[in-house]
């Protein structure tokens, strides 16, 4: 009988490139988190204005990188998996999507997401979209939305509120049937920034059960400081606004930089001039997880509470969410 295993270490959100002709140049990167000592990451398939037929180009290469190096990766579909996965001591590997627009309004697409390993999805990435608003709009969520986020509850697919208007995020959440988290989403109290979120939408999203993932982009963080302090400096802001078992780590580390400047500088309509956008991207790698647990812990959270932050939130949204197949 396998013993108990700890709560894991859990990055809720990550982002290969979106060119399959660089992607196993770059899936290498993975082996940054098990050196970092992380045993779950959420790697992205697609996001802003990608096509439905390129987010399924992306999950079919990625699980066939994985299952080409399954000493080192484990495609999780479930829980089992993960705990499989650490007690081998591989990296656990789970998709998200960024944004319902490719489903193109057919709600049966949910369903092929959750076979291919989605276990989290935005319902819209910034700009508007037949189910939601994004931050960059005013507008609500609509009759179809509501219909996916029904959807996606049934498919075991957690409804994620980053990039979604506050309208939307707040209306989804006065539906919700389960938590929904938002993966990776700053306090717009340390930095005022579009895709930061209120005090009012976190204190929403937690009183339903849900996570606030931090991210580790400069652009959310604000300057001064490196990026991991600035990390911690958002996640004690949210430990102290909704409590520790409500936030979680979404650190959103590009593995292809060079190819992220270029596909913000194509997608004009999804990063709007004037955000700053425009500016270079700088991360927080997986490096600093470590330097963040021991923030955390010299800040005073008793060591359950740092675990939680880590990773075991993220698994409870998983048990109280994921469907088993």
């Amino acid at each position: 009988m396998n013993a108990p295993l700890p709560p894991p270490v859990w990055d809720n959100h990550a982002c290969p490139p979106m060119a399959l002709v660089d992607l196993a140049a770059h899936l290498p990167a993975l082996g940054r988190y098990r050196a970092a000592g992380v045993d779950v990451v959420s790697l992205n398939i697609g996001y802003g204005e990608m096509t439905w037929s390129e987010h399924l180009a992306m999950a079919e290469a990625i699980t066939a990188w994985l299952e080409s190096h399954a000493e080192h990766y484990v495609l999780a579909r479930s829980l089992a998996d993960i705990a499989a996965a650490r007690r081998s001591g591989r990296l656990a590997v789970v998709f998200d999507v960024e944004g319902a627009a490719p489903l193109e309004g057919d709600i049966a697409r949910v369903e092929t997401l959750a076979r291919l390993g989605v276990r989290w999805m935005l319902l819209a990435y910034n700009r508007r979209n037949w189910a939601a608003g994004g931050v960059h709009d005013a507008a609500g969520l609509t009759p179809e939305g509501v219909q996916l986020i029904r959807a996606m509850e049934d498919a075991g697919i957690v409804v994620c509120l980053s990039h979604t208007a506050h309208a939307a995020a707040m209306q989804a959440l006065a539906i919700a049937r389960k938590p929904m988290i938002l993966s990776h989403s700053n306090p717009r109290a340390l930095c005022d920034h579009p895709r930061n979120i209120t005090d009012e939408l976190a204190l929403a999203c937690a009183a339903r059960g849900g996570v606030i993932g931090v991210n580790g982009l400069r652009l959310f963080l604000g300057s001064g400081g490196p990026v991991e302090t600035k990390v911690l400096e958002h996640l004690l802001y949210l430990v102290k606004l909704v409590g520790p078992r409500h936030v979680g780590l979404g650190l959103d580390f590009v593995f292809d930089l060079e190819g992220l400047e270029a596909e913000k500088a194509a997608m004009t309509g999804t990063f709007p001039p004037g955000c700053g956008y425009e500016l270079p991207t700088e991360c927080t790698p997986p490096e600093a997880i470590p330097a963040i647990r021991a923030g955390l812990a010299d800040a005073g959270l008793a060591a359950d509470d740092v675990a939680a932050i880590l990773g075991g939130n993220w698994q409870r949204i998983a048990e109280t969410c994921w469907k088993t197949r």
